[in-house]
């Protein structure tokens, strides 16, 4: 098959985030006056449902806190700002294997996108500090701000796919989140997960390699346990 597109995440994929995303949660609840703290296998569980930008979420999406909509708006923010301080501060490691992956293919002609659901000041943050100037060179897009969730078609990947004239089947996207990874799937795109989390994924132990996308069918990697054998797959 031909891989015309790759899509990465950034947390967990590109970036190593997660020690940011946890403390900038608990920072987010301490300033909002709440005693939740969230340990690390905390953050994972919320971040298996709601993707690691929006795990904040899956603490305040019981009532009553879920009925002020305002307070859980400026509790995100919050946390939005408390992550951007954070990777200012401290920047995560670019993830060498995402970076071989990124090197493979576009020496194969591939493009690389970035759909992500990190704010758009975060995401500058994070790839002008590693790649400079070569952002624009490296990657074909590069959106922030995305919400994976809504029902609204057509989504994210086949609004940046029919932008870059590729399809669906071309494409594939590498996250960590059960949302982004839904929405691709949705798309039809094939997906692969490297989520940290998780029994109900099947993950690699080493993060994938372009050769080994050319092998879709025979590959083990799959965020998709309804499909009848494990294998990267494509929406029907």
């Amino acid at each position: 098959m031909s891989i015309d597109v790759i899509f990465l995440g950034l947390d967990g994929v590109l970036f190593d985030t997660e020690a940011l995303h946890l403390a900038a949660c608990n920072t987010a609840f301490a300033n909002a006056g709440l005693s939740i703290r969230w340990t690390l296998p905390a953050l994972r569980a919320a971040a298996a449902t709601h993707g690691y930008a929006r795990a904040i979420s899956a603490a305040v999406a019981m009532p009553p806190l879920s009925r002020e909509k305002r307070r859980v708006a400026e509790l995100l923010e919050d946390k939005h700002r408390a992550f951007h301080q954070a990777l200012l501060a401290r920047p995560p490691q670019v993830q060498a294997a995402a970076l071989a992956l990124i090197e493979d293919a576009s020496a194969a002609g591939s493009k690389i996108c970035i759909l992500t659901d990190l704010p758009a000041p975060a995401i500058a943050a994070l790839l002008e500090r590693h790649f400079g100037a070569d952002v624009n060179s490296l990657f074909s897009v590069v959106a922030g701000g995305i919400s994976f969730e809504t029902a609204t078609a057509p989504g994210p990947y086949a609004h940046a796919l029919h932008a870059m004239g590729a399809a669906p089947h071309d494409a594939i996207a590498i996250d960590t989140a059960v949302p982004a990874l839904r929405a691709a799937t949705d798309a039809g795109l094939w997906t692969v997960s490297v989520a940290p989390y998780g029994t109900d994924v099947v993950r690699p132990r080493q993060f994938i390699t372009f050769d080994a996308l050319h092998d879709l069918q025979a590959s083990p990697y799959t965020p998709d346990q309804q499909r009848p054998s494990p294998g990267l797959h494509r929406a029907a």
